[in-house]
């Protein structure tokens, strides 16, 4: 019996040895799961603006937000804390100027809208900008003079934000002061992190611009914008709810953006790694606009249906854009599911995906479990889903597909459903005139997302484009799969602000299959995106290729003459089946 009970504490020991030896989940490595998770967010402007005399506001609900942004399906709430304009949002014993020293509001806004977001199972995030030209201690670039006074100081005011509100993350804003190379060093980026780690708070990118989150935690896009294909690292869009872009409540009856738009925003981030942050911005008195309401309990509707898709999920499989919607997936088991996030709900009765290797064990509508008769061609990697032709659902509509183990599916670039293949350039194989040591083959490799910086050759530019592609002899190329074989319209895709005219003068020349069409960018087609709203997408035609069988290729395009006046902003290429002309 001594022996027996002796076996089992010497096994408990064991065991407890084993478990404490297991690196426990930090706080900042739990942030970044529930971030991952939570998909969607709401941006709150709201501080002082005007007559710093009039700013108290009588109506300011926090309980009220919560139940707004709860009801729209969102997890998280980020309000502005400070917005350049030397004004802290709560009651600071750092700072000599916060909202309680120079307005008549003493309502501790921030302290309550923490409690209200625990309450309803939100968390509570702050906005901050760094620039803070109303302070003394602040200097802008041009300027000149001691920064590092302020720097203390801002280490000292988020350090009590911290202590006193508990925000989950710090979304940073206005590094202009820091963005020189010299410059970025003085912001002390790791002590800040470090800081905001140890109260397991995350920060975004904009501490210093750090696209390639060499401290950070995620990146921020720049205002109003999203990647449509996957950057292999955690972003977010900040989108206002207004058509017009602004953060700050303008009139009650503003322009919104629509449902679909908004949900085509959500979807798209669910399926290439990213969250939607979207902003709001309540009236003087602290109210949210009706008519923003309603528009959020429009999306907060469909998620109450659709929420599977989104909530949990993982990037999908296939890492480049989808035409038609966007893929988001989770695992079930052993298995997979694949969520097929439908904003363009083909008419024909069919739905087809390519380049997927996996047996689909089964298919549905997820809004109404219906389930839905499919056809593999396993050897061909083509699945094709029988699917209504009304669409079933308001505004995007979302196919479950169970499918078994992990999922593999090609990593070229594929067909879509609708016969289209889009190549981004961001995702090109670069090829400069000369090479360039330690420059990375393809612009997604740079980390270079929001602030352009210099370099030689191909390089990335604003708007998920790549610039400097301008010259005789430099090329971009692609490997593709095509299932159908055809006649193909070869269209470039550039980048053209709204409003501006296009007036570019040189060649480029397209190779697929040992054919070669050559031709001037022309002004062929604009079209609106969801993703990039500040640009247009201009489509020129560089020619017709005939693809006579199926399988993989490689196209190329060569600058056949020099950019002499404005240089092109490349976001990439279509192979558009010729029957299609004029569809896309």
């Amino acid at each position: 019996m001594i022996k027996r009970n002796l076996f089992i504490l010497s096994f408990l020991l064991f065991l407890i040895g084993v478990l404490s030896a297991q690196e426990p989940i930090s706080k900042v490595d739990s942030t970044v799961g529930w971030y991952k998770d939570t998909k969607f967010g709401m941006f709150v402007h709201f501080d002082v603006r005007g007559d710093k005399s009039k700013f108290n506001p009588n109506n300011l609900d926090t309980d009220e937000w919560v139940r707004i942004a709860k009801e729209a399906g969102m997890k998280y709430i980020v309000p502005t804390t400070h917005q350049s304009s030397h004004i802290i949002m709560w009651d600071s014993k750092v700072s000599t100027m916060d909202v309680t020293d120079v307005t008549p509001f003493r309502q501790p806004y921030l302290k309550e809208l923490s409690e209200s977001c625990k309450a309803e199972g939100l968390k509570m995030g702050a906005y901050f900008a760094i620039a803070d030209p109303g302070n003394p201690l602040y200097n802008e670039p041009d300027v000149g003079g001691e920064i590092r006074p302020y720097v203390d100081y801002l280490h000292a005011v988020i350090k009590e934000l911290c202590e006193m509100h508990e925000p989950i993350l710090l979304w940073f804003d206005a590094s202009r002061r820091f963005r020189a190379a010299e410059a970025k060093p003085l912001l002390r980026q790791q002590d800040m992190i470090d800081m905001l780690h140890t109260y397991g708070t995350i920060s975004n990118s904009r501490l210093g611009d750090d696209d390639a989150q060499q401290y950070v935690d995620y990146l921020t896009m720049n205002d109003n914008m999203a990647p449509d294909f996957n950057l292999g690292m955690l972003w977010e869009s900040a989108v206002t709810i207004t058509k017009d872009g602004s953060w700050h409540f303008k009139s009650k009856d503003a322009a919104l953006r629509s449902t679909k738009d908004l949900l085509h925003r959500l979807i798209n981030a669910a399926g290439n790694g990213g969250n939607l942050l979207l902003n709001v911005g309540p009236d003087q008195n602290g109210v949210i606009p009706k008519n923003m309401q309603d528009r959020l309990k429009e999306v907060g509707d469909w998620l109450a249906i659709n929420g599977e898709a989104i909530y949990g999920t993982q990037a999908g499989p296939y890492p480049h854009q989808i035409s038609w919607g966007s893929i988001s997936q989770r695992k079930d088991k052993e298995n997979t599911i694949l969520y097929l996030n439908v904003v363009d709900w083909p008419q024909s009765g069919k739905f087809t995906l390519y380049g997927l290797h996996n047996k689909v064990l089964k298919a549905s509508l997820l809004a109404t479990d219906q389930e839905i008769s499919f056809k593999s061609i396993q050897e061909n990697n083509i699945i094709t889903f029988d699917i209504p032709k009304k669409q079933p659902g308001k505004f995007v509509s979302v196919i479950k597909v169970v499918i078994e183990n992990e999922p593999i599916m090609d990593q070229d670039f594929v067909q879509l459903t609708d016969g289209k293949v889009l190549m981004e350039a961001y995702n090109a194989q670069i090829h400069d005139l000369e090479l360039i040591q330690n420059k990375p083959s393809k612009a997604i490799d740079m980390k270079m997302v929001t602030v352009p910086q210099k370099g030689e050759g191909i390089m990335p530019g604003r708007g998920m484009t790549v610039i400097g592609f301008d010259k005789k002899g430099q090329a971009l190329s692609w490997d593709l799969k095509v299932y159908q074989p055809g006649d193909y319209d070869v269209m470039v895709v550039s980048h053209v602000t709204k409003g501006e005219a296009w007036k570019v003068d040189g060649k480029l020349k397209a190779t697929i299959a040992g054919q070669s069409v050559e031709s001037q960018l022309s002004d062929f087609k604009r079209l609106e995106t969801i993703t990039m709203p500040h640009y247009l997408e201009l489509y020129s035609k560089i020619g017709k290729v005939k693809l006579e069988n199926a399988g993989a290729y490689t196209l190329n395009l060569e600058v056949a003459s020099d950019f002499l006046s404005e240089k092109p902003k490349i976001k990439g290429v279509v192979l558009i089946p010729t029957k299609d002309r004029g569809k896309q």
